[in-house]
């Protein structure tokens, strides 16, 4: 009996320490509190911290409240790796999981590397990274490899939901609806000044059919023109809406007589005239293509993210990790 006691004494201690070792299951997937630690990496964090201020991490370290803002990090990184590990089992759902021979060379290329350019053996690649506060170096290739699988993971969806590509018929439609968009209107060079005396007005005119130049006109009458330089055409903020009708009945070169609008004159040389249009569905193919694709791309995402909050509405999360400073 005392036998049976001791050994169940003994399992009932393994199942425990497994329990406690194991923080959360996503899905029957079990998250170890290694898996947990190299995520979170408070060593390096310590280390950093430690280096460029020794009193906060004084606080960190050797009190009740830094030790809770710890456990909140921990907490808080967490909860975002349980985050990707329901992306890659999402992904996996989906049927684009990554190759996990893919994602070991990978990992072993990116090691190869470091240790050539670091001339370094892997033992003392190793030694370097527990210095550095990064844990060994077989810890270093596990963060790697989940790194590299949730990255694949996400690539891999978005592909999946971003085939979507834009036709002929949809550019000529898009076209047709939004032609506005692609006329640009008919710009006129003109010359302004605004002025509430008709013999002011009038001599000004003279001086402006002579060529005298902007600056001289300016000078002599001790007036800044209104408008000199390119408008949009039937601009009404610009000038009132019943001299634009002259304006646009009038050739290149033309200085209009003396105009009064209320209490105001107005002389007004049309200096240049720029014809607009609306471009033609060639020329503004590439860019509507680009344009309904981005629309496509961003319905995709807005979809891949819906579909992934339903994937985790329905996942099954546990979390066995309880801490003893955060209630």
């Amino acid at each position: 009996m005392k036998r049976l006691a001791v050994f169940l004494f003994l399992v009932l201690s393994l199942l425990t320490f497994a329990q406690q070792d194991i923080v959360a299951v996503v899905n029957g997937r079990n998250i170890t509190m290694d898996e947990w630690n190299r995520e979170a990496n408070v060593q390096k964090l310590l280390l950093d911290i430690q280096k460029t201020n020794q009193t906060f991490y004084t606080v960190l370290t050797n009190t009740q409240e830094g030790l809770a803002l710890l456990e909140r990090y921990k907490l808080a990184v967490l909860d975002q790796l349980i985050t990707k590990v329901l992306f890659i089992q999402f992904a996996e759902k989906k049927g684009v999981a990554p190759d996990d021979k893919d994602i070991k060379n990978y990992v072993d290329n990116e090691i190869k590397k470091m240790l050539t350019e670091a001339s370094m053996t892997e033992a003392e690649l190793n030694d370097y990274l527990v210095e550095l506060g990064m844990g060994t170096l077989n810890d270093y290739k596990e963060k790697l490899y989940f790194q590299r699988k949730y990255s694949l993971s996400i690539a891999n969806v978005y592909a999946q939901y971003l085939t979507a590509s834009v036709s002929d018929a949809e550019v000529k439609a898009y076209y047709e609806k939004n032609k506005e968009k692609y006329t640009v209107p008919s710009q006129y060079d003109l010359l302004v000044f605004k002025t509430n005396n008709k013999t002011t007005a009038d001599s000004l005119r003279q001086d402006v059919i002579r060529g005298t130049s902007v600056d001289d006109i300016s000078k002599k009458y001790n007036i800044s023109p209104l408008i000199n330089g390119w408008v949009n055409e039937n601009d009404t903020t610009k000038l009132p809406k019943n001299l634009w009708l002259l304006v646009t009945n009038s050739i290149k070169g033309t200085t209009l007589p003396v105009q009064q609008v209320g209490n105001e004159f107005y002389v007004i040389r049309v200096r240049d005239i720029k014809l607009g249009g609306t471009k033609t569905l060639n020329d503004v193919a590439e860019e509507i293509k680009k344009e309904l694709l981005a629309q496509k791309q961003e319905e995709a995402t807005k979809k891949v993210l819906a579909d992934f909050d339903e994937f985790k509405k329905t996942s099954k999360v546990e979390i066995r990790y309880k801490s003893n400073l955060i209630k």
